[in-house]
């Protein structure tokens, strides 16, 4: 565990300058084959068929009533495409695509199988990746390149599951330390995941296994804007999903919390809460995290007359209260 000062140093060079962080075990998927273009659009959210060679997005993948099953990031190539979930969610999400691509033409396989991965944010994030010999235009846009090969070689994706720009690097375990340090010798400040964890509160980005669990919808946490597109043709899911976006907003929705008072909740353990004056529960926990300078703060993901700023809502002796939203 990060002491506060060290904790303070990592989240000031993420703000101001460059921030690296090993992640768990993260797994890059590749399609490819005839038309594993259209194999794949008729699934996921994002619109992968017009997706630009060199490019990337976010995706979805979702039940057919449109709770979540998985995140990805597409990025595409001249014959492939590239997918990378989120570190420790490699196999759900191959799991997930299976089911629908197994009538398909296209072929899914492992393009490195329990890959070590490394995030790089903060301002001076693209100086820090063309130092390791990234092509930083290609990741500003999304996209995904590769530096080196074998077992030497690292995979570059635009994406940071954090809500923040920057990127993920996935190499193989033996090459993960060289990585590390050329990065650092770049100027990164080694970070550790709790300051990720802040990082992604503060910008209100939902992760898989806290908000975005399957009896959650997109538009409840607030993705729907980066991963989903309302121009494309049909997709699993996208009934429903077009229907909250043509007849009203989302019962409950995503927002940021500060601790009041009372004790650290439990790690991973959602808690009820209740709004001033109520019993029933119209709001739960999703994540949490202290801040050496801010305290105690967490995503919630609460009824939507619940989400203004200042609500207070409590449980279990602690007490929180709505904050504004990310500029």
């Amino acid at each position: 565990m990060a002491t506060p000062a060290s904790l303070v140093r990592q989240l000031r060079a993420a703000r101001d300058g460059a921030a690296v962080s090993r992640l768990a075990p993260i797994d890059v998927l590749r399609l490819s084959g005839p038309e594993h273009r259209e194999a794949l659009d008729r699934i996921v959210s994002q619109d992968v068929k017009r997706l630009p060679a060199g490019a990337g997005r976010l995706a979805l993948l979702l039940a057919p009533k449109g709770q979540f099953r998985a995140l990805m990031a597409v990025c595409a190539g001249v014959d492939e495409l590239l997918l990378l979930a989120p570190p420790g969610r490699g196999e759900q999400l191959a799991s997930g695509l299976a089911t629908y691509l197994r009538f398909s033409k296209c072929a899914l396989a492992t393009a490195v199988a329990g890959g070590a991965g490394l995030v790089v944010i903060g301002p001076r994030w693209t100086e820090v990746v063309e130092a390791a010999g990234a092509d930083a235009g290609t990741l500003a846009n999304g996209g995904a390149c590769r530096v080196g090969n074998g077992a030497a070689g690292t995979i570059w994706f635009g994406e940071t599951f954090l809500g923040v720009p920057g990127a993920i690097g996935v190499t193989h375990a033996a090459a993960l330390a060289g990585l590390e340090v050329a990065l650092v010798e770049a100027g990164a400040v080694p970070a550790s995941a709790e300051a990720l964890a802040l990082v992604r509160i503060g910008a209100s980005f939902p992760a898989w296994g806290a908000e975005l669990t399957d009896a959650v919808l997109p538009p409840e946490v607030g993705i729907e804007t980066t991963a989903i597109s309302y121009s494309k043709g049909c997709y699993v899911g996208q009934e429903t999903i077009a229907r909250m976006k043509t007849y009203g907003h989302p019962n409950r929705q995503l927002v940021r919390v500060r601790q009041v008072d009372g004790p650290d909740p439990l790690p991973d353990l959602p808690l009820p809460l209740v709004a001033a004056g109520e019993e029933k529960p119209r709001a739960t926990l999703t994540s949490f995290a202290r801040d050496p300078e801010l305290g105690g703060i967490g995503l919630a993901l609460a009824r939507h007359e619940l989400a203004a700023v200042g609500t207070r809502l409590s449980a279990a002796a602690v007490t929180f209260e709505v904050v504004p939203p990310p500029e």
